[in-house]
């Protein structure tokens, strides 16, 4: 029966006794513009941290009609793997996210940093 059920598992690519690797990155700056048009797109550009043996995976974003709040989503490599050596480098990356009308007369855009408290930025939409 386990064997059934491991090899019903491998074929569907998805290990369930490895270990979770996701971590939230780190964010370092938030860059928005301070003004949109009502009927504009707008795109915000965030600088997320990785390297050593953490590298970008996703956003995550949830939006509402006057916000939104974005988690950049990394894969740490060595999480369970308690001999791999990671380098000893800190990369900032750019990550850009954009969001389309309606918009109402401010948006606001928080950035979830784990532990720290969130990058915001507020728009005016004109």
């Amino acid at each position: 029966m386990a064997a059934l059920l491991a090899s019903g598992t491998a074929c569907r690519g998805i290990n369930p006794f490895a270990t979770d690797q996701s971590v939230i990155l780190g964010v370092t700056n938030l860059d928005a513009p301070a003004t949109i048009a009502a009927g504009g797109t707008l795109t915000v550009t965030l600088i997320v941290s990785t390297g050593g043996c953490v590298r970008f995976d996703h956003l995550e974003v949830s939006r509402g009609q006057s916000n939104a709040s974005i988690t950049a989503w990394g894969i740490d490599s060595s999480k369970g793997n308690k001999y791999l050596a990671c380098p000893e480098n800190i990369v900032s990356e750019p990550h850009s996210q954009s969001f389309d009308p309606p918009f109402q007369g401010t948006f606001t855009v928080a950035v979830n940093r784990g532990r720290l408290s969130p990058l915001t930025a507020t728009i005016q939409v004109q």
